[in-house]
């Protein structure tokens, strides 16, 4: 399997190094330990035009599709896993709109997107449902050329931030219909009815605010219902199996990121007149993880090149964002392993790494999800 970059990739990865080294490593630690959401760094970035990198260049998009995509949460994830994540999680709503909205909608909503005028959030999960996406309870009551909605959503990563301009929210609009009664929505911030609850304090992404959405008799035009009536739950689908790309793409970021940190540090930390790399208890682990890294790299640039090509993908997702989440976990405990104490201690990047990661194997679908859409095609 060859999947070298093209020029264009090999480009844009080189652009955004220079961004996370030169920009966003120097400046962002504060923002960590806050767990602040870094509101003049991701203005510098949206300026830059990558949040576009996926998208049509008619709507101004940089035209590179899922692997594109891939590269910026990978590359970003290497400097601050946080900030990938404020990526990714503007992307879903993105690749709605893209995949599903009219012309009209693509203009209105996914161009400013793309230009960097302003992030988006994705409402989807409830405080109920978790992964049931067909348990959906918000609602979505057609009243003339408009539709009222009531109801709730949790963990919507960007929303209530200075920078929020809309949201894409899935309500049941023919209850009768089960999961085919299921559409989605364009919600602008300022909307009455609209309301953005407080950010709580997480383990990982931590700069990234996730919030509640509140909808109560939240009037919105008819023309703010993307694609067809009913469409929803394949729309989310689509959506959340090319977040699963990026989620993975960032933990091939955060599982360098960490081999990067550990390897500095045990080249540096001597032992018996010797740096501890040179021991093979430190040093296996951190072959291994490697290795792992490699063939994440692969299943990565795979998943994203099936994507692009209009293939069927459901399953592949699933299994590089299953391998790829699990990978991050398990090295950047290596990681901090390889600190020894001082591994534990906040003044040490490393430290931090285990909650980032932890974070990836529960958002797009949990571990256990994705075993089960694995396990699916067992019995096909």
């Amino acid at each position: 399997m060859l999947l070298d970059l093209s020029d264009d990739e090999t480009l844009l990865k080189s652009s955004l190094e220079a961004f996370a080294q030169q920009v966003l490593a120097p400046r962002i630690k504060p923002f960590v330990d806050r767990h602040e959401f870094p509101t003049e760094l991701v203005k510098e970035f949206l300026a830059l035009g990558f949040m576009g990198t996926a998208y049509d260049e008619a709507y101004d998009g940089g035209g590179m599709g899922t692997r594109g995509a891939a590269i910026v949460a990978e590359t970003l994830a290497r400097v601050e896993p946080g900030f990938a994540a404020i990526y990714l999680c503007n992307s879903a709503p993105m690749t709605v709109i893209s995949r599903y909205g009219s012309p009209e909608q693509k203009e209105k909503w996914l161009a400013p997107l793309c230009r960097g005028e302003m992030v988006a959030s994705f409402g989807v999960t409830e405080p109920h449902g978790g992964s049931d996406v067909a348990a959906t309870r918000t609602r979505a009551v057609e009243d003339g050329d408009h539709f009222v909605l009531t109801g709730a959503k949790i963990f919507s990563t960007n929303g209530g931030t200075p920078l929020h301009g809309l949201s894409t929210i899935i309500a049941v609009t023919d209850p009768e219909k089960g999961a085919k009664g299921l559409s989605t929505f364009v919600v602008p911030v300022g909307t009455p009815g609209f309301r953005v609850g407080k950010a709580g304090r997480k383990i990982g992404w931590r700069i990234a605010d996730s919030v509640e959405l509140y909808l109560d008799e939240c009037r919105i035009p008819r023309a703010n219902m993307v694609g067809n009536r009913g469409d929803g739950l394949k729309q989310i689908l689509t959506t959340l199996s090319i977040g699963r790309i990026l989620v993975a793409a960032t933990g091939l970021g955060l599982s360098r990121k960490a081999v990067d940190l550990a390897r500095a540090y045990a080249a540096e930390r001597k032992v018996g007149g010797a740096p501890i790399l040179a021991n093979q208890g430190v040093a296996f682990p951190l072959a291994d993880a490697l290795t792992k890294i490699h063939a994440a790299e692969l299943m990565v640039r795979n998943a994203a090149a099936i994507s692009d090509a209009g293939r069927p993908f459901r399953t592949e997702t699933s299994m590089v964002k299953l391998f790829a989440s699990e990978m991050a976990s398990e090295i950047a405990d290596i990681a901090i392993q390889v600190h020894g104490g001082y591994g534990v201690f906040e003044d040490f990047e490393v430290s931090g790494l285990l909650g980032e990661a932890k974070v990836l194997r529960i958002v797009e679908g949990t571990s256990e999800v994705q075993r089960l859409i694995i396990a699916r095609e067992l019995a096909n």
